[in-house]
């Protein structure tokens, strides 16, 4: 387990996103936008169904707007990165039951 604090790991993640090129970030909040989706349907298994509109719904929206957050406003999709992050810790948290592991085509 990792032992540097959850804000420090996005502060971080936050500060290596704002260095990627628009490609790379297109891909980052693309995936984001399908990991959300997927925990989305997992939590309306579990009957989570605030927790699943909540995720299902950014994500959608997420992956609507991937590409034009990329290319023009790397300060808002910055934001979005580390909001959804936030939300997937949220999900873990209350979760912690969520099979974790390699889900790289899914």
């Amino acid at each position: 387990m990792c032992d540097q604090p959850i804000g420090n790991s996005m502060q971080m993640l936050s500060t290596t996103f704002a260095h990627l090129g628009v490609p790379e970030k297109q891909a980052m909040l693309e995936r984001l936008a399908v990991t959300l989706q997927r925990n989305a349907r997992w939590a309306a298994e579990q009957g989570d169904e605030g927790l699943e509109m909540v995720m299902g719904s950014v994500g959608q929206a997420l992956a609507s707007v991937a590409t034009d957050l990329a290319s023009n406003d790397a300060e808002l999709a910055q934001d979005v990165v580390t909001r959804a992050l936030s939300l997937m810790t949220t999900f873990h948290a209350l979760h912690p039951d969520y099979p974790i592991g390699p889900v790289l085509h899914s």
